[in-house]
């Protein structure tokens, strides 16, 4: 059933806007150069077509594990807008079109994958009506699996602090869109250090974030402390519900807890128009940061979960590279490790735009664990497996974390 996004897509007032090719945009372009391109044009339904299929068939990213087959979509849709140019007064000739789009990409495999339309569409998709300025894909896999709720913010604020942790600490930014939470857990005479936050985004904003009531530096600053505390028995990183963001954070977060670079990861871009023209892998690093701790020898714990998504699941995929005790507990991640790239000419795939009609959204950077497995719409499967218990949680336990503290004083020295 859909959970609580698709209930509102589908309940919301339903309002007709047509999606209107202007007469603005010029002829399609039908063949890219070695070069990124971000916008092709087109003055018909028939040239955004052209333009979309040909901007999927050279920018996409994950061909080698794609099963959609992309000429017979060609085959099957290209008459299909071609009709609609001869219905353009047809006011449904938009709706239409947009459902094309959707119908075409339903069952790519990218997780970023993302349609948005230049203006409401209403779709279909496997018979639940929809409407949205946009489609993902992936998310609607999730929601019509079943995928439980996400877990409240409470859990991470009140519940945890107040049941688990001893020398709590909170931090937040001026508009409380990010939290983190940090304390120690004593357990079984063992001191674990526990640090949740709500998204990856530290360095780069929210540690120079200083000036709100609860700033999130000192926070930050005092996990860095306990980190080269020898009492400090092992770690638990909760990353559940965390949707990622900026990757630079790998190096200022995993970064402080090595003293040599550590092999985390392969990477490549695309280097060509072919579907499967790509640059040679790349090793990816984790470097030690100025004044970090040899944290390796210490068992550690990531807490996952369904939604634990790419920046969260490239810093588990990290974690099990560097620390040899370590463990993800929980649940089955997202399955979105591709990377979004910069708008640079540099990378040759990733996201474009198709007239002035649809926006594409997707993954220019197609990353691998340190053992080369590809988890993209797949997610990382837990060494440990726990399912979250709305029931517990009621009565203040959290069966996930304690797996984590069971994990932590098992495997301590």
């Amino acid at each position: 059933m859909f959970n609580n996004k698709v209930k509102l897509l589908v309940m919301c007032k339903r309002i007709l806007v047509i999606l209107l090719l202007t007469s603005s945009i010029v002829s399609c372009r039908k063949q890219m150069d070695v070069e990124r391109l971000t916008n092709y044009t087109g003055q018909s339904y028939s040239d955004v077509f052209e333009s979309f299929w040909h901007g999927i068939n050279s920018n996409y990213l994950f061909w080698d594990i794609e099963t959609v087959n992309w000429n017979n979509m060609y085959a099957t849709y290209k008459p299909r807008f071609e009709d609609l140019d001869l219905h353009k007064n047809d006011p449904n000739s938009g709706q239409k079109a947009a459902q094309y789009l959707v119908d075409m990409t339903k069952d790519l495999s990218d997780s970023h994958f993302t349609l948005t339309f230049n203006g409401q569409a209403d779709y279909m998709v496997e018979g639940y009506p929809i409407q949205s300025s946009g489609f993902a894909p992936a998310s609607f896999r999730h929601q019509v699996r079943g995928d439980r709720f996400q877990i409240p913010r409470d859990v991470f604020n009140t519940v945890i602090p107040t049941h688990y942790l001893t020398k709590a600490e909170f931090g937040t930014d001026a508009n409380k869109s990010f939290y983190i939470n940090l304390g120690i857990i004593p357990r079984d005479g063992k001191k674990i250090l526990y640090l949740e936050f709500s998204e990856f985004q530290l360095q780069s904003e929210y540690w120079a974030a200083n000036s709100t009531a609860t700033p999130v530096k000192p926070v930050l600053d005092d996990f860095f402390r306990y980190t080269k505390d020898p009492s400090i028995d092992g770690l638990i990183i909760d990353l559940r519900g965390n949707p990622g963001g900026s990757v630079p954070d790998m190096d200022f977060f995993l970064g402080s807890l090595i003293k040599e670079k550590k092999l985390v990861s392969y990477t490549r871009t695309k280097s060509g128009d072919g579907r499967l023209d790509y640059t040679p892998w790349v090793q990816g690093y984790v470097h030690p940061q100025p004044g970090s701790v040899d944290f390796t020898d210490k068992p550690v714990a990531v807490l996952v979960d369904c939604y634990s998504v790419s920046m969260a699941e490239m810093t588990s995929m990290a974690t099990k590279a560097i620390f040899p005790k370590a463990k993800l507990v929980g649940e089955q991640t997202w399955g979105g490790t591709g990377q979004i790239p910069p708008s640079d000419i540099r990378y040759l795939g990733g996201q474009f735009t198709a007239g002035n009609f649809v926006q594409v959204y997707m993954a220019g950077v197609e990353l691998r664990d340190v053992n080369m497995v590809c988890h993209e719409n797949v997610g990382l499967t837990p060494d440990i497996p726990v399912k979250y218990d709305t029931t517990a949680i009621k009565n203040n336990i959290d069966v996930q974390l304690d797996k984590a503290i069971q994990h932590v004083v098992s495997n301590g020295s």
